[in-house]
């Protein structure tokens, strides 16, 4: 299910870190977690696992929108000036369609600081609405559509001889069965079985020049840099396993904002 958060901002200048992945991930965790214990503890602690342990949060997140004329990027800097006084970010989840009422009520009212140690922006939620869902097919029937990364998609790769794993392009050898393994492991992470990297085609159909190296907890001691890449790509798959892209977003990475796909081809 996806949700569009609108924002209330002072109207004041404010200095907005360009990697902002990170402390809007963090908001939404801090959100989520003033839910009922079981729930914060599925989300948090256990997350949807397959059976090599491995754990999925299955929630994603657009890049923040603001109306135009009401920011810049500083030049020779990390930080964009803001003076807007609204702003709007889309949010996903893959969780059961009763939780709506529930997650629409839990960010109401909500405040925010998303920024880091040196600057940062306060902002206010104004209100939480659901998205209108895609129009498919019933649920098991295979289907075709066109996606396109409104943010980064990760991939990472880490072959023989090397310590870190490799961000690698939508080009690189391996990343078709990569994709798709990662697509049916999220999928058999929610307890459903029964599809295989066969069953889906993926064809990459256009990569953009443009690339995204976020930094994850900026200017702390855990510092970290990743890569994503943006492209277009068509899948041809079971209904719920788009959806569950869709919802949870398509790569790795995901609950730090990255994958957020949308149906269609417009420009980046």
């Amino acid at each position: 299910m996806r949700f569009r958060i609108k924002f209330i901002l002072a109207g004041k200048k404010q200095l907005l870190p360009l990697n902002y992945q990170y402390p809007v991930s963090a908001w939404i965790y801090k959100v989520l977690g003033t839910a009922d214990k079981e729930f914060t503890k599925i989300l948090h602690e256990e997350g949807y696992k397959i059976n090599t342990g491995k754990a999925f949060k299955l929630f994603t997140f657009s890049r923040l929108s603001f109306p135009k004329h009401t920011w810049n990027i500083i030049p020779h800097s990390d930080r964009m000036q803001l003076w807007a006084r609204n702003a709007w970010l889309d949010v996903s989840f893959q969780f059961p369609e009763q939780s709506e009422k529930f997650l629409t009520g839990l960010f109401n009212n909500q405040k925010a600081f998303v920024g880091d140690k040196i600057s940062g922006v306060e902002m206010e939620v104004a209100g939480i609405e659901a998205m209108r869902d895609l129009a498919f097919d019933a649920t098991g029937e295979k289907i075709s559509v066109s996606l396109k990364a409104k943010t980064a998609v990760v991939m990472g790769l880490k072959e023989d001889n090397q310590v870190y794993e490799q961000y690698i392009s939508p080009d690189h050898r391996g990343y078709k069965k990569l994709f798709l393994q990662n697509l049916i492991d999220k999928y058999n992470s929610t307890g459903r079985v029964g599809i295989s990297i066969e069953d889906i085609y993926f064809e990459v159909k256009k990569i953009y020049p443009k690339t995204s190296l976020q930094t994850i907890k900026a200017h702390t001691g855990s510092e970290t840099k990743v890569r994503g890449y943006y492209f277009d790509f068509e899948l041809n798959a079971p209904v719920d396993i788009i959806r569950l892209g869709l919802n949870a977003g398509f790569g790795s990475m995901n609950s730090l904002g990255f994958g957020w796909c949308e149906v269609g081809t417009e420009n980046v």
